[in-house]
């Protein structure tokens, strides 16, 4: 892999009592003989060590990427981590499968003819992180912290050629570089970029017509996938040079690595582009990829497999604006704010007023109730789940003996009557009708009547000791709680069993109970276009042996996601013998250890919620 052997010269440690001030290190290189080959790296030390210092930024040649990295004392040495997906998304590593989660096989950059490097993993509570201590100074890398950020430096790298290899629906990229360094590759729907650590001389942009724009040095074609709309060109600047190319409906970009300085992409609808992945991630939790057959059709799935049983292992709801129930974010950027490993976005919401449209309960207190007779999922802490169509039914009644039903708790799904608001919503109410009444209840007793003539007319304080019950249409029913009126509040739940759940999420429709297909879209109020609209999917269920299987079914080798019913036979087909559907299309979001790991970040919509996974590290 023509490595140098390199010296570790340590700079400056401050320390004072317990406490880092700071640690630089630098690497020199040493002119020694080069090698195919890097020896496994012992996990012994790795996985008992503390972290020293721990980030979430990377400055790599003067650019800030958005990658955990981390550091730790092994014996005399302060070694270096990255997260393993980090790796894989962004900086063209390439992860193998695996058998044990503290080591990780990867492919990096080597010969067609060398072996695997195999790298200690190092667990914290939401990343894994890979050690790449050694590789990193035989690649020539050099890094220094700078406040809480990782300065790294690679190598000067220079792109030699690029040649394309164009068909009308296929296609090869060839890109030879004077020596390894990082790149990423990423796609939306109609473009493909590949991002080198390396610049292009200006000869080259010539050869290929696209002389170099003033580009912003910070550009990363995965944030702002607009950024660029020619077909084809390749831009360098900032020591960055970024290859542009189209992306026919249906076609994935793959690449590999030919020898440590030839790396290919192809574009094709190639089931190879999207290789099958197997990888122990944590204790109870698999990562993995894969195609799977159905009829003529072959679909890409990414997804996880967990055992709630496993020590440490919980499952949670969040939400995308904690703590309140408006607001919608891109998972990619509100999970890492949590401590957890994994999440898979959730139920449905309202995309206008970003409000939730289904039942969320979190460690035993409803945030908003079910609605239309939905799929919903249920469990608890001892790896106990149920799927079933979920309702509600709160009633409100006076002293008098009068019963008002409430139609929705914390809901942006309104009817004609009453619904209910807690602080759970927020701090505050606004009418999302015109002509609403708003009845202010403490302590069990009205003490306030607010005419919400328009909507957004007027911001309501939720009482802490109470709750808002928000009468809209049925004039009728206006003179039913006069100031004074004490209430008394009961509910029901269908089946009654999932009050005993402290977790619940609900989307839908309900795709297979028991290992049988039960889908029934238009009994959960779906409409038929959604029932029949092909597009990217996921789902939440459960295997015969009590794991939970978390999906992510991108579009088929050269069409559309699946159906509602494809996805319910995808899912059985691969173990789940219960199953719900999720909220899809843009908003499928499959996260672990910091990175979306379906799809480029910058393709995925904003969400309401998700389903978070939380492990305990061990040792």
């Amino acid at each position: 892999m023509n490595y140098h052997q390199l010296a570790l010269i340590p700079i400056a440690i401050f320390t004072t009592n317990l406490y880092t001030i700071a640690i630089i290190t630098r690497i020199a290189r040493a002119d020694l003989a080069p090698t195919n080959r890097v020896a496994p790296q012992s996990a012994s030390n790795t996985s008992s060590s503390k972290f020293v210092n721990r980030g979430t930024e990377i400055f790599l040649n003067g650019k800030t990427l958005n990658i955990p990295w981390a550091q730790w004392q092994s014996g005399n040495t302060l070694r270096l981590g990255i997260s393993d997906t980090a790796l894989d998304r962004q900086l063209g590593v390439i992860l193998a499968n695996n058998s044990n989660y503290r080591t990780q096989p990867i492919d990096w950059y080597r010969s067609s003819n060398s072996t695997l490097v195999s790298v200690s993993a190092k667990l914290s509570s939401q990343y894994r992180y890979l050690d790449i201590t050694d590789l990193a100074k035989n690649s020539g890398w050099q890094w220094q912290l700078v406040g809480n950020k990782l300065q790294l430096n690679t190598p000067a790298t220079r792109v030699l050629s690029v040649l394309r290899d164009t068909t009308p629906k296929n296609g090869k990229i060839s890109v030879t570089l004077s020596r390894s360094t990082p790149w990423k590759l990423s796609q939306t729907p109609t473009e493909g970029y590949l991002t080198i650590e390396a610049t292009a001389d200006p000869a080259l942009l010539t050869q290929l017509n696209t002389p170099p724009p003033n580009l912003d040095s910070n550009l990363d074609p995965d944030d702002d996938p607009t950024a660029q709309k020619l077909a084809y060109k390749i831009t360098s600047t900032n020591n960055q040079t970024i290859v542009q190319f189209p992306i026919v409906k249906g076609q994935r970009a793959g690449a590999k690595l030919l020898s440590p300085t030839n790396l290919e992409i192809s574009i094709n609808s190639n089931l190879a582009n999207i290789p099958d992945r197997e990888i122990n991630w944590a204790p109870g939790l698999k990562w993995k990829q894969k195609w799977v057959k159905l009829g003529v059709n072959n679909f890409p799935v990414s997804y996880l497999e967990i055992d709630p049983r496993q020590k440490g292992i919980k499952f949670r709801p969040m939400l995308a604006v904690e703590p309140s129930l408006v607001g919608t974010n891109h998972l990619v950027k509100f999970a890492p704010t949590t401590q957890i490993v994994a999440a898979i976005n959730g139920g449905y919401f309202n995309r206008n007023n970003r409000m939730p449209l289904g039942a969320l309960k979190r460690d035993g207190k409803w945030l908003s109730s079910p609605v239309l007779n939905r799929g919903a999922i249920g469990w608890n802490d001892k790896g106990k789940i149920q799927i079933a169509r979920l309702q509600m039914q709160e009633t409100v009644t006076t002293s008098t003996g009068d019963g008002i039903p409430v139609l929705a708790l914390n809901s942006a799904y309104v009817q004609a009557g009453f619904g209910r608001y807690t602080t759970e919503w927020g701090s505050t109410y606004t009418p999302m009708q015109a002509n609403e009444l708003i009845f202010t209840v403490q302590q069990d007793k009205v003490t306030q009547i607010t005419p919400g003539n328009a909507v957004g007319s007027v911001n309501i304080t939720i009482p802490p000791n109470g709750y808002l019950l928000t009468l809209r249409g049925q004039t009728e029913l206006s003179g039913s709680l006069p100031i004074g009126t004490s209430l008394t509040l009961q509910r029901q739940i269908t089946p009654p069993e999932f009050d005993n759940y402290a977790q619940i999420i609900a989307a839908g429709p309900w795709l297979v109970r028991s290992n049988q297909i039960v889908l029934d879209a238009k009994g959960e109020n779906f409409g038929v276009n959604f029932s029949k609209e092909a597009a990217v999917r996921s789902a939440i269920g459960s295997t015969a042996t009590g794991n939970v299987l978390i999906f992510a079914v991108h579009n088929r080798a050269g069409g559309k996601g699946p159906t509602l019913a494809e996805m319910a036979q995808l899912v059985q087909q691969m173990g789940a013998v219960d199953a719900l559907n999720l909220d899809g299309g843009s908003s499928t979001s499959l996260y672990l250890g910091g990175q979306l790991v379906d799809r480029a970040s910058a393709t995925a919509a904003r969400v309401h919620n998700a389903i978070g996974i939380s492990v305990e590290p061990g040792e």
